[in-house]
């Protein structure tokens, strides 16, 4: 089996996302995604709950070749598969990560149970289920969770997932039936936390910690990482959150497309892994395949050819796939034409109320080069009052319950960070507050935030997402019976919690979208780009002297303050945390990292947060006082 040439189950999911990827992929052109399957799975929690999964059988038997016995990935794969066809041959057994291969096709499953002629497999998930709403759409409409209610097939919510099953399913039918002589079905389950079960388990979420280790080269999603279980392992499995869940029918379904489309890139990968050519469209904005410095591979060029390079592309343009209609976008027509110049599309074109306006706005101020602002932002400006308060929140949803009595996936805010402008004319004065301890920190959150914003004066934020943790710790104070009445009372009046509060907070992202464009912003609005777009062209702001620290120039370039700011050393690794999901990561690691028993790490992971959420305060500082600035010249 030398020289494997396999599609396996990511290569699916990237060709089906655009047939043209699958040569990228297999290829190994670079991607522009930040982070690793580590990151990820450590981030969603992936590893706790695979590792959790893995406890409820302990008569299970892990799939890993010998580091010994070989020395490459190509034979690691292979070995793994002759393992796993060997233990396939007794009557009962319990696998971790069999991988399954039959003509040119791979999958690995997360659990598979053999006894007699039966066999199931798992897939196991981070992703939340209810089980409460799934018995009631089974009561009362005949579906479950996994369903449209419209029209009873399988719902985009879960389609992806359960196109995974399929194939699994698809690839180990066929391994059984044609290499093994075995008229085996196969019985599909998924296994998933579930968003109504209670753990009784006094500090679960601390019982797992997660350690990274010497390549293996075992070929499985815990390659270079143990997960540690501390906990008593009977009361694990008498007490865990997860549900085992048939998707037989679900995976019955949606197995027709997956084998046909399987087929068709098989059938690309043996003859020679051939591009399958497909046609440029406005989907192309996401592409991952984009060249970086060190690597002149670039895959959406490739695909463009000079096309790429047009200014201002029409790829840029705020909402361009809503430009006539999604079933025929007017976007697609034009990039078939050669016609990619944002300036190509007819005026007549731009007829959606909901985002023309934003889209001429776009094109008349990208074509001048200048900034807009409405002729109302002055009014609204003027009608804050003072103090002026910018805040920012991080936080995640824990798939592993903290406490007695919690569920998985509850809001959980770690860090605040606030900068206050007390009176017009005045620096910032920043402060924050980040969790210190295991304790749940969602109500020492909250009340230390009170006492920084009090009762006066407007609050600031970049989303609704801060609105939405307060309504969340609102609610949590009633379910955990939380007796600080203050603090209550204070949520009530300064959050919107439910229909009858109105909430302090003020949405810059939205007053951006109503007030203000950068021809730098292009078609987004993100802090992360309006930021920039402010700072690198307005020099005035590198002259105060509380910004002096953002302020770096590489070969005449103003740099991003995101891009200034310091990495630090943590166990001989630099490590920077310029982005939310960074910043998840980063209290992953305080809570489930090899090094969480020491203070002098987690003090490092401390103060790469408090740099990170304390420029995000930062700069919505800039840029309200960048509006400011405007008013005043009566720009």
């Amino acid at each position: 089996m030398s020289n494997l040439i396999y599609l396996s189950k990511s290569d699916l999911k990237v060709a089906q996302s655009c047939p043209t990827k699958l040569y990228y992929k297999k290829q190994g052109y670079p991607t522009v995604n930040t982070y690793d399957n580590y990151a990820k799975m450590l981030v969603d929690g992936g590893f706790i709950v695979h590792q959790m999964a893995r406890l409820l059988y302990p008569d299970g038997k892990a799939i890993a070749a010998d580091p010994d016995l070989v020395s490459n990935p190509q034979n690691v794969i292979e070995e793994c598969i002759k393992l796993t066809k060997q233990e396939l041959k007794k009557e009962n057994v319990i696998l971790f990560e069999p991988v399954i291969y039959v003509g040119n096709k791979l999958a690995r499953i997360d659990i598979l149970i053999k006894q007699g002629d039966r066999i199931e497999t798992i897939e196991v998930r981070s992703k939340a289920f209810d089980s409460k709403e799934n018995a009631e759409l089974i009561s009362s409409r005949g579906i479950n969770i996994f369903r449209n209610k419209r029209d009873g097939r399988v719902s985009s919510a879960w389609k992806s997932c359960i196109a995974d099953v399929s194939y699994q399913t698809y690839v180990l039918q066929e391994m059984l039936e044609k290499e093994m002589g075995l008229n085996i079905e196969v019985h599909p389950y998924l296994l998933l936390p579930d968003k109504v079960k209670t753990t009784e388990i006094e500090g679960l979420a601390f019982d797992f910690q997660i350690r990274e280790v010497k390549s293996r080269n075992s070929f499985s999603k815990f390659n270079n990482v143990e997960v540690d279980f501390s906990g008593d392992l009977k009361q694990l499995q008498d007490n865990h959150i997860l549900t085992l869940v048939s998707i037989k029918d679900e995976v019955l379904e949606v197995m027709p497309s997956v084998i046909e489309t399987a087929e068709i890139f098989v059938e690309s990968l043996v003859k020679g892994g051939q591009k399958i050519e497909v046609p440029i469209n406005k989907n192309c904005k996401n592409c991952e395949f984009r060249g970086d410095n060190l690597d002149a591979r670039d895959g959406f060029r490739e695909c463009w050819g000079k096309l790429a390079d047009v200014e201002p592309h029409i790829l840029d343009l705020y909402h361009m796939g809503r430009i006539g209609g999604h079933e025929s976008p007017v976007v697609n027509e034009l990039i078939q034409q050669g016609k990619v110049s944002m300036y190509d599309i007819p005026t007549e074109c731009f007829d959606d109320l909901t985002y023309s306006f934003r889209q001429l706005v776009q094109l008349e101020h990208t074509s001048k080069n200048s900034e807009w602002i409405s002729e109302v932002l002055p009014k609204i400006l003027s009608k804050f009052e003072y103090p002026l308060h910018f805040i920012d929140f991080e936080t995640s949803r824990m798939t592993v319950p903290y406490d007695v009595g919690m569920r998985p996936f509850e809001q959980v805010a770690f860090q605040w960070s606030c900068h206050t402008i007390s009176q017009p004319g005045e620096p910032p004065i920043h402060s924050d507050w980040l969790a210190s301890n295991n304790e749940f920190p969602n109500f020492s959150f909250a009340r230390a935030l009170m006492e920084q914003l009090g009762d006066l004066g407007t609050i600031f934020t970049w989303a609704p997402h801060e609105n939405n943790v307060l309504k969340d710790i609102y609610a949590q104070m009633e379910i955990y019976d939380c007796s600080d009445r203050e603090l209550k009372t204070w949520l009530r009046n300064t959050a919107r919690v439910d229909r009858n509060s109105k909430s302090r907070l003020v949405d810059m992202n939205a007053m951006t979208l109503q007030h203000y464009f950068h021809p730098l912003m292009k078609g987004r609005t993100s802090l992360k780009t309006v930021l920039p777009a402010i700072w690198t062209t307005n020099s005035y702001l590198h002259k105060l002297p509380w910004l002096a620290g953002y302020l770096k120039e590489v070969d005449g370039k103003i740099l991003n303050p995101y891009e200034v700011l310091p990495e630090i050393e943590i166990l001989g690794k630099s490590v920077l945390i310029n982005e939310g999901t960074g910043a998840m990561l980063a209290y992953q690691e305080i809570l489930h990292g090899q090094d969480r028993d020491h203070p002098e790490v987690i003090a490092k992971w401390h103060e790469l947060l408090r740099q990170y959420c304390c420029l995000d305060t930062m700069a919505m500082v800039i840029v309200w006082m960048h509006w400011c600035y405007l008013v005043s010249r009566g720009e």
